[in-house]
């Protein structure tokens, strides 16, 4: 599940520390799984329902990124429980400009970060 700065605020103000929950991948900032599932879920319960990412408030619904829209999760054993509207289809469409917005600044700081490291060692 990507993580937005918001979601992980929230969970962080639960009391946990970014390292146990955030894994980075490609730029971006998921959440961690432990032996298939995440690790805020004890094979039950969610630990963490009232504060849970954005992502997982609008799932089984996803963005395939192949055809770009949105579509329920195969894989949910629970798919067929739900029924989504377009309401819900916009909050997908406006977390995913977010969550690519909030990439593309972390990769620019990087870059910014990268040519001040060279001009500064060029400059010794």
């Amino acid at each position: 599940m990507l993580l937005s700065y918001k979601d992980i605020g929230r969970i962080q103000n639960k009391g946990f520390n970014i390292n146990y929950f955030v894994r980075k991948k490609n730029g971006w900032l998921k959440l961690k799984n432990k032996d298939g599932k995440c690790v805020f879920h004890n094979g039950k319960i969610c630990l963490i329902y009232d504060s849970r990412p954005d992502g997982c408030k609008i799932y089984p619904l996803i963005f395939n990124e192949e055809n770009k829209n949105a579509v329920i999760d195969k894989e949910c054993p629970y798919k067929d429980s739900f029924n989504f509207n377009s309401k819900d289809t916009k909050k997908l469409y406006s977390l995913i400009n977010q969550l690519k917005s909030e990439r593309n600044n972390r990769k620019k700081k990087i870059k910014l970060l990268i040519a001040l490291i060279y001009y500064f060692f060029d400059f010794l």
